[in-house]
């Protein structure tokens, strides 16, 4: 989406990146499906509004992430 990592937070969502829309989400999405080997349910895609929600489902699915 062409953000900074540096301005990207766990409520970095739609009301923060301009970009963040209905096909942009999907293709994150994806890419995050296909770099941590997970698939994400209907109903864990549909909650999806922000940063923090990708890194909570995320966990679910035994992923351990580096929030360093």
């Amino acid at each position: 989406m062409n953000i900074p990592l540096s301005e990207i937070n766990d409520m970095s969502g739609s009301q923060s990146i301009g970009t963040w829309d209905s096909f942009n989400v999907y293709v994150l999405l994806n890419e995050i499906e296909t770099e941590f080997n997970v698939r994400f349910t209907l109903d864990e895609s549909m909650d999806i509004k922000n940063v923090g929600d990708f890194k909570r489902h995320l966990k679910n699915h035994g992923v351990i992430l580096d929030d360093s």
